[in-house]
């Protein structure tokens, strides 16, 4: 019975956008609002119900060319930001291990290993030569 209902459910949902990165991050934030309404501020449940459609509307969705490209545009705001998160976690994994810092010229993310004093740094980009202590 149960087998039989999920072969309906998947032949109902082809064609369909389904669960993307968007729609996670719509649910996600939708759980978030949920939560601060109910401690804070009860009526902004209601904008969560909004958030919780909208997202079921993307799912459900069978303008799939519409979708992607409103996954993509999500996608390009989201990379900078996840990037930061995952540069920041390898910073704290390696905090005992490496000292990190930035070029004074170029901006560029540089890492030395901890414990050698003043060193000579030599920028990888644009070759820049300061001195630094880690």
């Amino acid at each position: 019975m149960v087998y039989r209902f999920l072969q309906k459910f998947q032949y109902w949902m082809m064609g369909r956008n389904g669960t993307d990165q968007l729609a996670l991050a719509g649910l996600i934030f939708g759980i978030l609002l949920s939560v601060i309404a109910q401690l804070f501020f009860w009526p902004l449940i209601f904008v969560s119900y909004l958030v919780y459609f909208w997202t079921l509307f993307r799912i459900f969705s069978r303008n799939l060319a519409a979708r992607q490209k409103e996954n993509q545009q999500f996608l390009r705001l989201w990379h900078p930001v996840a990037q930061w998160f995952s540069f920041q976690r390898t910073k704290f994994q390696q905090r005992k291990q490496y000292k990190y810092f930035k070029c004074p010229s170029c901006g560029l993310r540089l890492r030395a290993p901890k414990g050698r004093g003043k060193i000579q740094v030599t920028c990888q980009r644009c070759h820049a030569q300061f001195i630094k202590r880690v």
